[in-house]
């Protein structure tokens, strides 16, 4: 979709920081707020546009029922519980303000209005891109419930054209250019390998799970990465079936235009506003996810309410009945909804509670296996979580090789399971196992190589250090990090000397500015007895280092084995200023302290 540029809910995010801190509490209830103010302007958009359908019961009207049931759809728990859903809610708001606002200048006249208008869409843009699909709505909806003149409604147009091209400049002087290209990676591009044909077949097929969720919200999930959606051929019914719906729909949206009805007016608003997330005009990098369907549900929400309100009384003959009828249909939906979004916003009380509870809904899921393990990871490392380690861990890593086993080259769950395994039992090999895909894809991974040094910091096994890094260092011989291990560990804790001196000569090459390769290098040379060689790269030591008391010792010894006995007095004189505390030992104790350098 290319860069994106949403600033005003960072806007707010910086100004409830600035006043509250990291207080997810104040995001949660803000969010809250403003989805009410949302569902309150909902419903005043609808009671000005649907007038004609009026009731003399003002709880019983399609405006009134299609908030409460689009206020109670489980569909939005994902909005408005999740902190970062405020721009689909702040999109969401200022687009109907602005219809809102055209409405009224419309009736009225009044150039404020526009005005307003124009503010109130601009402001959505700002929120999300989505946005621009109300430059259709708007005139729309004003042809499907107004009898104002096509040129009367061009004019409310100009404020919503008008703030559009003001964001697009504004977006391109601070982003630039929005093309971007899209990584050959599975969790970027979830129709990566698969042909054309089945890509529409399962773009069909996720339209289809759309609608589904409307009328029936379970399961919910937060992820639908691949392969929570399959990948389906047109001779799946799933697709056929929701093929032969949009069929439907389409032709019920065209047979309707000319005698407006609410049913094509519906159908049109759904398919505009959800556009631009389908997949089909470009690729969103998913399947699909539920914040989708916000602004779109509000055609549902419509329909559903058209039916019960109109529709279900004609099935009966006594008026009463018909009241009862419609009242007990509209509970039904409204009871299942709200016990629904509680129950779901019970899943969104925290990221362990989210990931953990959505992975059994996306099972198939590389992404939601990955999120589960990770977090499991967290949590049974959690000081406290003890008595769980063992069981988080084992859980952690079924998770993680599921994940593996969905998506074989996914970076992400590769190094949690080498992390995961590593934490369990310190098992090198399976760490390895994990790691070494990694690096087979890209060498270069640096949370692979800062893993390993973690890890190898908390348990001294020299052993295993070298044999594993000896295999790094076939996959990443350039890097300085692989070869400067190797070569202190080679050094230090086996005293191999010629190898540690092969190590860290590479290292030298690959980055001689590096402060501990010239003290590590000096001494090495030093204890192979290649004393020029030790004096070249301790001189240089001391010089990056002019405060290191041991590195003077170590150039002392070697000048006085060089027999430069003034400038060794110098260099343990300054050995001494450096730290009062020495004592002055003898040449043995000196040559010894060549052995313990760094």
């Amino acid at each position: 979709m290319g860069g994106r540029y949403r600033p005003l809910s960072v806007v707010t995010f910086a100004v409830e920081y600035e006043f509250f801190g990291q207080n997810p509490h104040v995001s949660h209830f803000i969010n809250i707020l403003l989805f009410a103010l949302s569902c309150i302007v909902l419903f005043l958009v609808l009671k000005k546009i649907l007038q004609k359908y009026d009731s003399d019961k003002w709880y019983l009207s399609i405006p009134f029922i299609a908030t409460l049931l689009f206020a109670a759809h489980p569909l939005h728990t994902e909005v408005v519980a999740n902190i970062k859903g405020r721009d689909e809610i702040f999109t969401l708001l200022g687009s109907l303000l602005a219809l809102y606002y055209t409405i009224n200048f419309l009736d009225s006249n009044k150039i404020k209005y526009l005005l307003f208008s124009f503010i109130a869409f601009f402001l959505a843009l700002t929120s999300k891109e989505n946005a621009i699909t109300f430059v259709l709505i708007i005139p729309l909806s004003v042809y499907y419930f107004t009898k104002h003149s096509f040129k009367r409604n061009l004019i409310s147009v100009f404020p919503l054209v008008a703030s559009t091209i003001v964001y697009l400049v504004i977006r391109q002087v601070v982003i630039g250019s929005t093309s971007t290209d899209i990584p050959s990676e599975l969790m970027n591009d979830s129709f990566l390998g698969a042909s054309i044909s089945d890509k529409y077949a399962t773009i069909t097929y996720t339209l289809g799970y759309y609608i589904r969720l409307l009328f029936v919200p379970h399961p919910l999930t937060f992820d639908y990465y691949p392969y929570m959606i399959p990948i389906i051929k047109w001779a799946d019914p799933r697709a056929l079936i929701s093929l032969i719906i949009h069929i439907v729909l389409i032709y019920f949206a065209f047979k309707g235009m000319k005698n407006r009805t609410l049913f094509s007016y519906s159908i049109w608003f759904y398919a505009i506003t959800f556009s631009l997330t389908t997949n089909i005009l470009f690729p969103i990098g998913t399947f699909m996810s539920e914040r989708f369907m916000y602004t779109p549900s509000i055609a549902f929400v419509i329909i559903l309410a058209y039916l019960i309100i109109v529709k279900l009384p004609v099935l009966f003959k006594k008026q009463e009945s018909s009241k009862t009828i419609i009242t007990a249909m509209f509970g039904v939906f409204l009871v299942l909804f709200s016990i629904k979004t509680i129950s779901r916003n019970m899943d969104w009380k925290n990221d362990f509670s989210l990931f953990t509870t959505d992975v059994i809904a996306s099972s198939n899921s590389a992404k939601s296996n990955c999120s589960a393990g990770g977090k499991l990871i967290e949590e049974a490392t959690k000081k406290g979580n003890e008595s769980l380690k063992e069981q988080y861990l084992k859980q952690a890593i079924e998770y993680l090789n599921k994940s593996v086993k969905i998506h074989p080259t996914y970076a992400d769950a590769l190094l949690l399971l080498g992390n995961a395994h590593f934490e369990y039992n310190r098992d090198f090999e399976e760490v390895w196992k994990a790691y070494r895909k990694i690096l087979i894809q890209n060498p270069d991974y640096e949370k692979v190589h800062s893993n390993l040094t973690i890890m190898f910091n908390k348990v001294d096994t020299p052993d295993v250090k070298i044999r594993l890094y000896e295999e790094v260092y076939k996959l990443a011989p350039n890097r300085y990090d692989v070869n400067y291990e190797l070569g202190t560990t080679y050094g230090k804790k086996k005293n191999i000397l010629d190898k540690a001196i092969f190590y860290l000569e590479n290292a030298y090459k690959i980055n001689p500015n590096k402060p501990e390769i010239y003290k590590d290098l000096g001494v090495g040379y030093g204890l192979s007895q290649n004393y020029p060689k030790a004096l070249e790269f301790l001189e240089k030591a001391v010089k990056i280092d002019p405060k290191d008391f041991q590195m003077y010792i170590n150039l002392g010894v070697t000048y006085q084995i060089l027999g430069q006995k003034e400038k060794a007095e110098q260099a343990f004189a300054k050995a001494n200023e450096l730290n009062p505390n020495l004592k002055k030992k003898d040449d043995e104790a000196k040559k010894d302290s060549l052995n313990i350098a760094k």
